[in-house]
């Protein structure tokens, strides 16, 4: 069984390396060649991998399919709309996802963003809504989050806002699906009794998601402590808390039960009750692929009791991974999928191999022992998840063992039980059970004030450049210590591994070499400038209403996957937020030397150089010297902007921030303008740059423009674009071609290394720019 299940995987993740889903015909045809290979008994296993492929690619095809239609893109809808999940509020900005009432032209499921909304939005509830959508879209850049990856995932067919109008309401009365709006009215219920019993915090948000999976106000700040601390997992419904639903119902079952069972055995006849319990709290959760896991585990293990049969932990762990597959094939991109199955995997490998608990005449030796392994065992599962948390988080918590061990006594014995059971006892038992979810809430706070300051500690996480090539069977052998029994031959360099991991960096250009990256930021601009020992950061695109910005999202996550620990100079050529939005960010995450600024930035309390021209500098054989601003009158934000030109041997780069005609015209006639090889293009393409003049002085091999897709200003500008190109530029775009990396050298001149959207595509990216 363990083998049909690892086959049916490698098949559905062979079809993730796909640019875009085969043909119908290719469908059928190895539809056909799947039913051959299982009829063939030597063939078998490749036949289960074929069937996981088809599986997934069954999946897909209505994933895809189920998507907005170009046509409706940017049009003002009006949608009657069931809200599906709790939503969530931030800066402003209510967020949820819902789900359209008997409108077929629309997806299944869309995520709208309502701004300045006149009232929350409840989860059940019914509206009718003037809506403004778009196909799933998100930035493509090295390191970052795959935001239509996750759209996938949860089959998100549509993105886009609310319209305010006086037509948007409540709607009563629409018939809706009886399951959904029972479960939705039990959640709400739920979540309406914490908030009404405890105070609004941190401790509140988490006591919300351990209980009804409402993790809605949870902050992103609180998740970042969380990931650094390694205690994510306990911060929602997860499959330790269907676990513990499930054992605390047995034991309470089995206490009501044995007053009644003369003949009867107690343990038996209180597994059902058990069983139901943790498929209620499966349900309630949002069936989260843990909790999913850990209730079909629970299942069988379960059936095996009650009907005397004997189930082998890898048969148990094969069947629930199987059935977690086959129901919704798509989850298996969820790193929840992998985690939760790879950590249970470790536990039962490692279970197989010795006994946790030896079995000594002292009850004193026995918790000692006890104690050390599952120290021990915090350990196996840290090297032995090492692999995907490096690959897909990009970083290891080394204070996730410690705190592990600090926090999950508390949260199994005192949080998870005291708030289960506090929410069971209700009418006329209410009032034990306000005080035991006040108990819990409590629970909470203490466990918050472990894991907070852990969490602050800078050393408590060390982030990984991005491992490819031969990085990735190197970070794999560090998972070795973990499932290798003790003595296994070179097992102990299964730390040599790690370490390597952690201590990889990608490798810096050569001397008399620079690489330039053009980051996807939206409708803004940050760029990236390395040479063989320093490393330049030019502008830090947008922040974002809703409290992030593209410094958090996209340029540190960036810098994290290059390896890069320190930038010697951050550039902001103005203060204008497309620019300088990210910078706090930027400052927070990273050791800057060196600060300069076309404008002063008053939120920034650190010393800030403004950048003039003639200022010029030599780092590792690359000149880098500012063009303007200079000392005559300036018109406006973007015409402070700085202009900086780097030059390696006979090649440069020319970056120009917001500069409009004005400065153009100036610079053209001060005659400090010559042919460059690439050119950061003015003003995202504006008309209000880019004039002729100044086109023709420079003469760029590549000018590059960094735009939102789809922005409101139409950027670049067709005539603009042509006016590169009849200059002899090729023009490109952060909006189709993602993160832009360039590599120029003296004696080579400039090379593209990659455009990220396009090489990175799969098939669940929009593939509108082809």
């Amino acid at each position: 069984m363990l083998r049909l299940c690892l086959c049916m995987l490698f098949g559905a993740y062979a079809l993730s390396l796909c640019r875009q889903l085969p043909s119908d015909p290719a469908l059928l045809a190895t539809s056909f060649a799947a039913l051959l290979c299982l009829w063939l008994r030597v063939l078998r296993l490749a036949g289960f991998a074929l069937l996981g492929l088809l599986l997934v690619w069954i999946a897909s095809r209505g994933m895809l399919a189920d998507r907005l239609s170009p046509e409706l893109q940017g049009q003002t809808l009006a949608a009657t709309v069931r809200i599906a999940d709790f939503p969530r509020s931030r800066s402003g900005i209510v967020h949820f996802v819902a789900e359209p009432a008997n409108n077929p032209a629309l997806p299944a499921r869309i995520r709208l963003s309502w701004y300045d909304a006149p009232e929350m939005p409840q989860l059940g509830e019914t509206w009718r809504l003037q809506v403004k959508l778009k196909r799933p879209r998100g930035l493509a850049n090295p390191g970052g989050f795959d935001y239509e990856l996750w759209l996938a995932r949860q089959r998100i067919g549509a993105t886009g806002y609310v319209v305010n109008s006086s037509a948007n309401g409540r709607v009563e009365g629409i018939a809706a699906d009886t399951l959904k709006d029972t479960r939705a009215a039990l959640r709400k219920r739920l979540a309406d009794r914490i908030t009404a019993l405890v105070g609004d915090n941190d401790a509140q948000a988490v006591l919300l998601a351990i209980a009804v999976g409402a993790r809605h106000r949870i902050s992103q700040v609180q998740w970042q402590r969380y990931a650094v601390s390694g205690t994510s997992h306990l911060m929602a419904i997860s499959g330790l808390h269907i676990g513990l639903a499930a054992a605390g119902a047995w034991f309470l079952f089995r206490a009501l039960l044995s007053p009644f069972c003369h003949r009867a055995n107690s343990r038996i006849l209180a597994i059902p009750g058990a069983m139901a319990v943790a498929l209620l709290y499966t349900e309630i959760s949002g069936f989260a692929v843990p909790a999913r896991r850990a209730m079909l585990m629970a299942l069988l293990v379960s059936g095996a009791v009650l009907f005397r049969r004997q189930l082998a932990p890898d048969r148990i762990i094969a069947v629930s991974c199987l059935a977690v597959f086959c129901t919704d094939p798509l989850a298996i991109h969820a790193p929840g999928f992998k985690l939760s199955f790879g950590a249970v995997g470790i536990l039962l490998w490692r279970a197989r191999q010795r006994r946790l608990l030896r079995g000594t005449e002292s009850a004193f030796a026995r918790l000692v022992l006890a104690a050390r392994d599952l120290f021990a065992l915090q350990f196996v599962l840290l090297f032995g998840l090492f692999p995907l948390t490096a690959l897909i988080f990009g970083r290891v918590s080394w204070l996730a063992p410690a705190i592990n061990l600090l926090v999950l006594p508390l949260f199994n014995v005192l949080t998870v039980p005291s708030v289960l059971l506090g929410l069971v006892l209700d009418g006329p038992l209410a009032f034990a059970g306000d005080l035991l979810i006040r108990f819990a809430w409590q629970s909470v706070q203490w466990i918050l004030r472990i894991v907070e300051p852990a969490s602050d500690w800078p050393p408590a996480t060390q982030y990984t450049a991005a491992l490819t090539g031969l990085m990735l069977p190197v970070v794999l052998l560090s998972a070795v210590w973990a499932l290798a029994p003790p003595g296994f031959p070179g097992r102990r360099l299964a730390w040599v591994a790690a370490v390597s991991a952690l201590l990889y960096k990608t490798p810096h250009p050569p001397p008399g070499c620079v690489e330039l990256a053009v980051l996807e930021v939206g409708q803004g601009l940050a760029t990236v400038l390395r040479s063989a020992g320093r490393v330049v950061v030019i502008d830090t695109g947008p922040s974002f209403r809703g409290g992030s910005d593209s410094g958090e999202r996209v340029l540190v996550p960036w810098l994290r996957s290059a390896g890069i620990r320190r930038v010697d100079l951050l550039l902001v050529s103005h203060s204008d937020d497309d620019h300088a939005g990210g910078t706090a960010s930027l400052l927070e995450a990273y050791e800057v030397t060196q600060i300069s600024v076309g404008e002063k930035l008053e939120w920034i309390a650190r010393p800030q150089l403004q950048c003039r021209s003639g200022q010029a500098w030599l780092w590792n054989g690359v000149r880098f010297s500012f063009i303007h601003p200079g000392r005559y009158p300036l018109q406006s934000n973007n015409n402070a902007s700085c202009v900086l030109e780097v030059t390696i041997g006979a090649h440069s780069i020319l970056f120009t921030g917001d500069i409009e005609s004005p400065v153009e015209n100036h610079l053209v006639r001060s005659g400090v303008l010559s042919p460059v090889d690439i050119a950061v293009v003015p003003h995202h393409g504006s008309r209000t740059s880019s004039r002729p003049a100044f086109v023709d002085a420079l003469r760029p091999a590549v000018a590059i423009v960094s735009a939102g897709y789809g922005n409101r200003w139409g950027f670049p500008k067709e005539d603009v674009v042509a006016r590169w190109q009849e200059a002899g530029a090729r023009v490109m775009n952060t909006a189709t071609s993602g993160a832009i990396h360039y590599r120029v050298c003296a004696d080579s001149g400039i090379h593209l290394v990659s455009e990220h959207r396009r090489q990175q595509k799969r098939y669940w990216h929009d593939a509108a720019d082809e």
